[in-house]
């Protein structure tokens, strides 16, 4: 059950969405324990203020974002939260994750990133697109007892 979809959806939003096979619990929990999300996104660690640095390495360089929870609302089939990103050198922005659940026993991701930087938004738009790749990867892995992701 791998169904893609990625748009611009206008000038200021990027959008990308992703049907998975595994239930809303499993999905919200790859989304927001950062052990799990290190194995499949980049790495990740929640600090005790409870901002997130997410750790990437492009071309031998390695530089942190930085993601604050803003909102967030868990319910019994799925859930919802924003986030501020923080990358440096770039106007902040805000990312919203919603799970939600589709047909018998899958579910679905929604990543919404309002008002990137105009001139990063192509990146964000393919960047969102692989590691949502990613994270059916490591599912995919999880359900054969062979956890892959990046």
């Amino acid at each position: 059950m791998t169904t893609v979809d990625t748009q611009r959806e206008s000038s200021g939003v990027v959008e990308v969405r992703r049907e998975f096979a595994c239930g809303t619990a499993e999905l919200w929990r790859c989304v927001t324990v950062p052990r799990i999300v290190s194995a499949w996104f980049e790495p990740c660690r929640r600090d005790r203020g409870g901002r997130y640095e997410i750790r990437f390495s492009e071309d031998g360089n390695a530089y942190s974002k930085y993601a604050t929870v803003v909102e967030g609302h868990r319910s019994a089939d799925g859930g919802r939260f924003r986030f501020r990103l923080e990358d440096e050198g770039y106007p902040d922005s805000v990312v919203e994750v919603e799970v939600t659940p589709r047909g018998a026993g899958g579910s679905a991701l929604r990543l919404r990133h309002l008002d990137p930087p105009p001139s990063l938004a192509e990146g964000y738009r393919e960047g969102w697109a692989d590691y949502l790749a990613a994270l059916a990867r490591y599912l995919a892995g999880r359900a054969t007892g062979r956890a892959g992701g990046r």
